[in-house]
């Protein structure tokens, strides 16, 4: 038997699921547009608007930041 609220909570773990996706996908997008940024010296601001992204989606932007140094000490050798 199906309860609105059952049916509400389910639909919570979907939404919280497909944000959480969101978040995996769109911080690989950020690496490699991090890592292009930092060898190249250019992205066209592709960076910027996924840590925006990133941001509006609710990822831990410490972790966004802290990822974003170690490639950028990764490629520039430090």
């Amino acid at each position: 038997m199906f309860t609105i609220q059952g049916l509400m909570m389910k639909s919570e773990a979907i939404m919280e699921q497909i944000r959480i996706n969101a978040i995996e996908h769109t911080f690989e997008q950020f690496k490699e547009a991090a890592r292009r940024y930092y060898t190249q010296g250019y992205d066209n601001g592709e960076s910027v608007a996924l840590i925006k992204e990133l941001e509006r989606l609710g990822a831990n932007m410490e972790v966004v930041f802290d990822t974003d140094l170690d490639i950028r000490d990764e490629v520039c050798g430090m």
